[in-house]
Formats: C-alpha cells, sequence, structure tokens
C-alpha cells in the first residue's frame, strides 16, 4: 500500500500524552475531521546543571571561544552606539 502525502500545510500543536490518550494543550484550528500524523519525542535522560557543565567542560578547548565572544561583543557595541 502505497501512502501519498499532500503538505500543504502543518500545524503544530503542543499536547501531554498520559500513557493511553493524546491530550491538546492548545485549542485545535482543524474545521473537520482528518487524519494526523503525531511525532513523540524519544525519551532523553534527564540531567542536572551539575552534570551537564560536567559533560561540557573542555570541549571547546583551543577553539579560542573567549576571543571570540569578546570581538562579537565589540561588534555588537559599535552597532549600538550608531
Amino acid at each position: 500500500m502505497e501512502i501519498k502525502w499532500r503538505l500543504n500545510k502543518m500545524h503544530v500543536i503542543r499536547a501531554i500524552y498520559d500513557g493511553h490518550e493524546i491530550k491538546p494543550i492548545e485549542p485545535l484550528t482543524l474545521k473537520r475531521k482528518t487524519e494526523v500524523l503525531v511525532i513523540l519525542p524519544d525519551e532523553v535522560p534527564q540531567c542536572t546543571s551539575v552534570e551537564a557543565r560536567r559533560c561540557l567542560r573542555g570541549s571547546g578547548r583551543g577553539q579560542h571561544l573567549t576571543e571570540k565572544l569578546l570581538r562579537s561583543r565589540l561588534g555588537d557595541i559599535g552597532l549600538e552606539h550608531r
């Protein structure tokens, strides 16, 4: 069976899945009964901010990130004074 998709517009809404049903958080703007495609995010384990910093620490080593940030900020200050 071949499925043909015609995508003119896509509507995105937020919803909650409680393990049994998908319940919209926002009002639906659809006027008629229609088929929908539901995309669920992967379950990603949550980490604390301390763990996140530990993972990032040293990841930008050798890329001169501070210098790049300061140069960018100098450019921003120049634009603000115009």
